[in-house]
């Protein structure tokens, strides 16, 4: 099972994984993946902390299991899936190789549910190898004030650039481009229809005045 997991983990070494080097990952991975590892780990989110006789209302980074599949609105097992899956690619992502090979279903859910009892659990994980793929994770949560300022500086800079107003600009031409063609084509076909309605009368009246 571990060995499983561990595909994609070999060989690096997480300690002292720092802010930069997360946020240089995550912005290469796929949007898919960069949300579900926000949710699950960086997303802030309130929680209720009893102190004495006094609940307060605490800030805390990223989301508990159950907080992360209720937000994405799935069972249990299929949670630890989606989140499997995400971290296999943003740990293939970190050591710069190519996104791996879809494994079959009985051995991803295997997977998942070793990553999920790792990560759960308060004790370190019982293998170098999940010790190696559960560390960045944890270090997403860690960084997760820094990691969410600097997604948000990359998404201002992104929407200031010359070449998003670009892109907005063409999207936008290309949606008036297509209302006026399915405008033209549905006025096409009204009036193809009242010709074939019409046309038959005036033939008719044309060749009785004829």
């Amino acid at each position: 099972m571990v060995r499983v997991l561990a595909i994609a983990s070999r060989n690096w070494q997480t300690r002292g994984v720092d802010a930069e080097t997360l946020h240089q990952s995550l912005s290469r991975v796929h949007p898919r993946t960069l949300q579900v590892l926000l949710a699950r780990f960086v997303a802030p989110t309130a929680e209720l902390v009893r102190e004495g006789a006094v609940t307060q209302v605490h800030e805390r980074a990223g989301r508990s299991f159950d907080q992360f599949a209720a937000f994405y609105g799935v069972a249990p097992a299929a949670a630890k899936v989606l989140l499997w899956r995400a971290v296999r690619e943003f740990d293939a992502v970190v050591r710069g190789q190519p996104a791996p090979a879809p494994l079959p279903f009985e051995l991803e859910a295997r997977a998942a549910e070793a990553l999920h009892a790792a990560l759960e659990s308060p004790l370190p994980p019982p293998s170098q190898e999940l010790a190696s793929l559960v560390e960045p994770l944890r270090a997403l949560t860690t960084h997760a004030p820094a990691l969410r300022e600097r997604l948000a500086a990359a998404e201002r800079a992104e929407l200031d650039s010359p070449a998003y107003a670009r892109e907005t600009w063409l999207r936008r031409l290309a949606i008036v481009l297509v209302l006026a063609l399915s405008a033209w084509f549905y006025w096409k076909a009204d009036l193809t229809r009242l010709w074939q309605r019409w046309g038959p009368a005036v033939s008719a009246t044309s060749d009785a005045g004829g």
